[in-house]
């Protein structure tokens, strides 16, 4: 019986062994791609010197709130990383990367302690089917306003669903509603579309709650309030209608055929970034049905899914929105998929093989298509130090008028932004604006990287 019971205890520890360093290795595959993701786009406008102290942070996240956007807690993240030295950001966007995968991993119900399985299919859900991976973890502009924001809101559900759980046992009520209360105002002034989804969680949750003739906590009304307020503030930033306006001057409809298009954009977006997710909820509900087991037991996989309808078809009150828009609908998706993957049990053994299976052969092919695209992360970072450089040499001479070299399209990879930010041959091109006001240049002429023998 005691070896028995050592035997369970030296499982149980290299589980936990395991499960840490699959975490370490996430980081380090994150950290590296993070390193070789060279600062871009609206990156190169950001002006150190308008900042003297954290108060200036402050004072011109009110500006833009004023005249932009309302998601000042993340343009305020946004403005300290870019205060702050690259590797800084570089690690934090790491760890935060890692944070999210856990904060899935805890909302998956019915899991064994450390299942390392599920980590590492986490892991590879995000990497290969999230929104736009570039733009929404790799990106610094782009990350600190979607993974940073998906983070702080399902660290918030998280803690949310786990206060309703415990109850009257967490003993004072007044702190804990102070926290909640707070951090829901940081998960509701998130994102538009993705912290009302949030908030629909956290409201279906309380519902569910109510249902069961539980009694509502005061942390409960005080963190669904926080998220209101918080959320309130973020749409209702003047600013928002300045950019509204500019977006929706861009759309080729109006009236009631700009909504139509509107809905078939979307659906279009769902069918791309979303479908995956929908297919295996559809088939593993089909299968728990007739395998007799009741709607009661999907609850937590139907509210991820309605979070992701909702998140998704609630832009087609917004002109149309960029991809990454999508982001937190597909992470409320993937959380759903993965709760239903979770009920699987062990008495199913195909499926269980299948599993297991199918996410060791995805673990090998993820292994070469990382190795590849990291490959040609560097270089496109040399390409864009190279160019840094010859710009540095030049105008350190007094030559402000400058041609340089486009990126070689070869090395383009879906886990880099740069090649929707590289200068263009059109002499207008935006992103050549960026470079003449970013060193201080009179032109620039973009050529072929083949055509470009000046460095």
């Amino acid at each position: 019986m005691v070896n028995r019971v050592k035997k369970l205890y030296l499982d149980d520890k290299r589980r936990k062994i395991i499960f840490f360093v699959l975490l370490g290795i996430s980081f380090v595959a994150v950290w590296i791609y993070n390193i070789m993701t060279p600062l871009m786009s609206d990156d190169l406008l950001f002006k150190t010197s308008d900042y003297h102290s954290l108060l200036d942070v402050f004072r011109m996240e009110y500006q833009q709130y004023m005249t932009w956007t309302g998601r000042s807690v993340l343009q305020i993240i946004l403005k300290i990383f870019s205060l702050m030295p690259k590797w800084v950001f570089n690690i934090c966007n790491s760890l935060c990367f890692v944070l999210l995968t856990l904060l899935i991993y805890c909302n998956a119900k019915g899991k064994k302690k450390y299942d390392s399985f599920l980590l590492i299919l986490i892991n590879l859900l995000v990497w290969n089917f999230s929104v736009d991976f570039s733009q929404t973890v790799l990106w610094m502009g782009g990350a600190c306003n979607y993974l940073w924001g998906i983070v702080i809101l399902l660290g918030f559900l998280t803690c949310f669903r786990y206060f309703l759980e415990k109850g009257q046992s967490l003993g004072k009520a007044v702190p804990v509603s102070i926290l909640l209360f707070l951090f829901g105002i940081l998960a509701g002034w998130g994102n538009e579309n993705t912290s009302g989804g949030g908030i629909l969680v956290a409201l279906l949750y309380t519902f569910l709650h109510f249902k069961q003739k539980k009694k509502i906590e005061p942390w409960a009304v005080a963190g669904l309030a926080g998220m209101a307020a918080g959320f309130l503030v973020m749409v209702m930033a003047p600013g928002n209608a300045s950019r509204g306006a500019l977006m929706k001057a861009d759309e080729t409809y109006s009236g009631i055929m700009a909504y139509v298009s509107r809905g078939l954009k979307i659906n279009k977006a769902m069918n791309e970034y979303m479908m995956i997710y929908i297919v295996v909820i559809c088939l593993l509900f089909a299968y728990f049905m007739y395998k007799g087991k009741k709607l009661e037991e999907f609850m937590d996989v139907f509210i991820f899914v309605l979070a992701g309808l909702a998140t998704s078809y609630v832009l087609i009150l917004t002109p149309e929105p960029m991809p990454r828009a999508y982001f937190g609908a597909n992470i409320f998706f993937a959380i759903a998929c993965v709760q239903m993957i979770q009920k699987l049990g062990r008495e199913d053994t195909l499926l269980i093989s299948l599993k297991a299976g199918g996410i060791a052969a995805a673990t090998v092919w993820m292994f070469f298509s990382y190795t590849e695209n990291g490959a040609n992360l560097a270089r496109i970072m040399r390409e864009v130090n190279e160019r840094e450089v010859y710009i540095l040499e030049q105008t350190s001479q007094g030559n402000y008028d400058l041609t340089l070299p486009m990126l070689r399209p070869e090395f383009q990879t879906e886990y880099s932004f740069m090649y929707d930010n590289d200068i263009s041959m059109e002499k207008d091109f935006w992103i050549n604006e960026v470079y003449r006001i970013k060193y201080g240049l009179n032109s620039v002429k973009a050529v072929p990287r083949e055509e470009w023998d000046e460095y």
